[in-house]
């Protein structure tokens, strides 16, 4: 009899289903969300440095544009789950619950409750960066989300990206439930429902004049990605990526791409309330436009867009995860390294020296926490082979090493443009009180589309 703990492999070797060019984009959507949250997102910060208006209001638009980036990690994650849980369902008949929760769990679970563990430690010895039980309790129970709309960020505020994690461990918990008894007419009507729902509660909260925070992180509302992700699946399984041809898919990036910007500039999602109309499309256009990106980039490297699979960029897309859970924490460690550095290259130094630390955390993060749960998911718990195997990543990364000994690369994660001009701001204040102050909008900041 099957044993669901730990697989009988003893069916016919199945093809590995992985494209690598799905890890290599994950390296740019970080920069995006690192650069939200990093950068100034203020045409005047710019002009004020003698940039000419036009550049400086593109530059503006293009930072805040990251905002965007979190609904491609969102569609991945549906498309992939959907996908490998549809081929699942036609190797054996059905779709093994409890193993499917148990790569979930080896996946997500060690680095999530490592960096709650660790936000806890430093909270011990940064009296600005509280973590209370209610928060610590919610974010445990992949609830941290929720706790943000009703009671604001927590004070250690390195958890505020977990709020995602926990959005999307509400959709792995459920979604396998459903799928498994769908039919693919099922899933389609889901998918309609899914977007009803979504416009549905935007409106309403909209119409209550909700906070922007409120909407970002509200499940309901940003269910158009995980619908967008759901669908792609339904509509490419069983076929292979499309030859799409390296000028269209260039012309697919860039629609993304303006689409995006289009949205930072014009819908306000960024506003303390968002406008109705605004918030009402531009949700939307945020998941058409990962849509245009994602097709960009599925299967590229077929069409002989090589560097989509290049070793370095693989890895880097690999160590995602960690570099989107410390990258807050390697901020607040730039910002006190520098906070006594007063000179005109000090944005600069400071967000070099986050990038490095984020990129350090992470791989060390990779190798020595994730990696030996993922090799245990990979050999014992999969029934439909994905991704590259863990040798491969790991020679990767050392080949990547060797040819950079010190790397500067950097990985994308949502964030907040204020975050620097509040570090700014604190290496000129000397008062404590201003420190205190600056530190708390650092951590909103990072929740705050």
């Amino acid at each position: 009899m099957h044993n669901a703990v730990a697989l009988n492999h003893t069916s016919p070797p199945k093809e590995r289903f992985y494209y690598p060019e799905l890890d290599a984009i994950r390296l740019l959507l970080f920069c995006g969300v690192w650069g939200y949250h990093a950068l100034p997102r203020e045409e005047s910060y710019y002009a004020a440095r003698h940039i000419p208006a036009v550049f400086a209001s593109l530059i503006a638009d293009i930072i805040r544009s990251g905002m965007c980036s979190l609904d491609v990690f969102f569609i991945l994650s549906a498309f992939l789950i959907t996908e490998l849980l549809l081929r699942e369902k036609e190797l054996r008949g059905t779709t093994d619950l409890r193993t499917f929760y148990i790569r979930r769990l080896l996946r997500i679970w060690p680095l999530y409750f490592f960096t709650i563990a660790l936000a806890a430690f430093v909270s011990m010895f940064d009296r600005s960066q509280p973590l209370t039980l209610g928060y610590a309790g919610a974010f445990l129970l992949f609830l941290g989300n929720w706790m943000i709309i009703f009671r604001g960020p927590p004070g250690a505020s390195m958890l505020n990206p977990l709020w995602s994690v926990s959005f999307e461990e509400q959709f792995y918990l459920l979604w396998p439930l459903i799928l498994r008894k769908a039919s693919k007419a099922d899933i389609r009507r889901i998918v309609v429902a899914l977007f009803l729902v979504a416009s549905l509660v935007r409106l309403v909260l909209l119409l209550e004049h909700s906070g922007a925070r409120t909407l970002w992180i509200n499940s309901f509302v940003r269910l158009d990605s995980i619908s967008c992700g759901i669908l792609l699946a339904l509509v490419l399984h069983g076929r292979p990526a499309p030859r799409l041809g390296r000028k269209f898919r260039l012309a697919l990036f860039l629609l993304g791409g303006c689409t995006w910007i289009a949205v930072g500039r014009y819908c306000g999602l960024h506003n303390s309330t968002p406008p109705v109309l605004g918030g009402m499309i531009g949700y939307p256009l945020m998941s058409l436009g990962a849509v245009a990106i994602f097709f960009s980039i599925f299967g590229a490297s077929q069409d002989g867009i090589a560097f989509m699979k290049h070793p370095a960029l693989v890895y880097m897309g690999k160590i995602s995860y960690g570099l989107y859970a410390f990258h807050i924490l390697a901020l607040r460690c730039a910002y006190y390294l520098f906070r006594n550095y007063r000179h005109a290259f000090h944005l600069t130094l400071s967000s070099i020296a986050a990038l490095g630390i984020t990129f350090v955390m992470a791989a060390v993060s990779f190798r020595w926490l994730e990696s030996p749960f993922l090799r245990l998911k990979q050999n014992r718990f999969t029934y439909v082979p994905s991704g590259p195997s863990l040798e491969s990543s790991e020679v990767a990364s050392s080949q990547h090493s060797q040819a950079s000994p010190e790397p500067t690369e950097e990985r994308s994660e949502p964030g907040a443009g204020a975050a620097i001009c509040d570090r700014t701001l604190l290496a000129e204040a000397g008062s404590s009180l201003q420190i205190i102050q600056a530190s708390r909008n650092l951590a909103s900041s990072s929740i705050e589309p």
